[in-house]
């Protein structure tokens, strides 16, 4: 496979952990009521997305040589 493919998957890869993300910080915000292990839990699922995020980034960053933009 081009490397340059793979990275796209990757990166195709990483932005459903993003979407993943927002889905759960929507769930959040609408958890009024719910007990506080709800809430915990699904914080602790957004904490492993996050991880998996920055784990598929770094394999793009790996496999194209682009490095992110410094501010």
């Amino acid at each position: 496979m081009d490397i340059h493919k793979l990275a796209a998957l990757v990166a195709k890869n990483n932005a459903g952990e993003q979407e993943a993300i927002q889905g759960y910080m929507d769930l959040i915000a609408d958890a009024k009521g719910l007990p506080q292990k709800f809430i915990e839990d699904i914080q602790e699922i957004i904490s492993d997305e996050m991880n998996h995020s920055e784990k598929l980034s770094h394999w793009v960053e790996y496999l194209t040589g682009v490095k992110p933009a410094k501010d």
